[in-house]
């Protein structure tokens, strides 16, 4: 691998830590962490694009997602990080604007990054050279699951695809409008909602582990939840970490949310869980106080931000 690369990446350290997925989880060592992100940030669907200015490397770390594109019919990419050694500021904001000027032209289309709170001059220089800010999206977290408890317990089920017509329609109808697509003008919400819709039909039929419903005859099946095992992760982490994924509760299923966040616990802890995060607007104060009656804490804070030259 290239020495400059590998040496912009030692010098990012302190931030990249914040950049993996479980940073929240001190069971997991820092340097297990780093080496989770690296093997994330440097797997075959990254392209690394770099640049020189003043006298240091700068490399952006893009990724072609391929299902995005389809759907939305733009070519879509995340940018997962910005490695440097540099700490001049200007030097940065002039970086990126080389990264924009001569990559984003030659492959147009629709770029996002979420970036931790902690890295705050990349979250400078990025805006100040285009970049939008869309959302803040919150961590929380659970572990401890050996002792979690709860008085009552709810009759729920896994969705099969006969429930998939009916939970579109609750995800494209039950919207949130500060996630990163609602939010995002660059997307109509009929465009955000059919998103969603997809998504759960779509989870059903593979792309999530489990997908919980009510299973209560006093109520429709007009709720759900899935959630990731993360498995093939748990011997690379030596802990076994699940997360929950997405939800959607209409009005005929009023409570639900609670209890499915519940029997979901219930759930990944019988699989082996020993920890399981989910996350959310930093706007969703309803959910938060689901989530910490339920024994969960605040994790991380992350920002996504969107860049789109078509």
């Amino acid at each position: 691998m290239n020495t400059n690369l590998l040496a912009a990446f030692e010098a990012r350290k302190d931030k990249l830590f914040f950049y993996s997925p479980y940073n929240f989880v001190q069971k997991v060592a820092i340097e297990k962490q780093l080496n989770i992100f690296q093997s994330l940030l440097f797997g075959n669907k990254t392209q690394i694009v770099s640049t020189h200015i003043g006298g240091q490397h700068y490399f952006f770390c893009t990724q072609f997602l391929a299902w995005d594109t389809a759907y939305f019919k733009i070519p879509t990419y995340k940018l997962a990080s910005v490695l440097f050694e540099g700490t001049n500021y200007k030097d940065l904001q002039q970086a990126i604007g080389h990264f924009i000027d001569l990559n984003l032209s030659q492959h147009k289309g629709y770029y996002f990054i979420e970036i931790p709170s902690e890295d705050t001059i990349l979250l400078q220089a990025l805006t100040a050279n285009g970049f939008r800010f869309v959302e803040t999206r919150l961590t929380y977290f659970r572990g401890n699951l050996d002792k979690f408890d709860t008085p009552q317990r709810y009759a729920v089920r896994q969705a099969t695809e006969n429930d998939a017509l009916l939970l579109k329609e609750v995800a494209r109808t039950t919207r949130n409008g500060y996630d990163r697509l609602h939010a995002d003008t660059n997307f109509d919400l009929a465009t955000a909602d059919e998103y969603l819709a997809t998504y759960v039909e779509n989870a059903i039929k593979g792309f999530a582990d489990v997908v919980l419903v009510p299973d209560d005859k006093a109520y429709p099946c007009e709720a759900f939840l899935t959630a990731n095992y993360l498995k093939e992760e748990w011997d690379l982490l030596n802990t076994n970490i699940s997360k929950m994924v997405l939800s959607a509760v209409a009005p005929s299923c009023k409570g639900w949310y609670q209890k499915l966040i519940s029997e979901m616990t219930h759930h990944l802890r019988e699989q082996g869980a020993e920890y399981i995060f989910m996350n959310t607007q930093s706007t969703n104060r309803a959910v938060f106080k689901v989530w910490q009656r339920l024994g969960y804490e605040l994790g991380s804070t992350n920002h996504i931000l969107v860049f789109q030259n078509l």
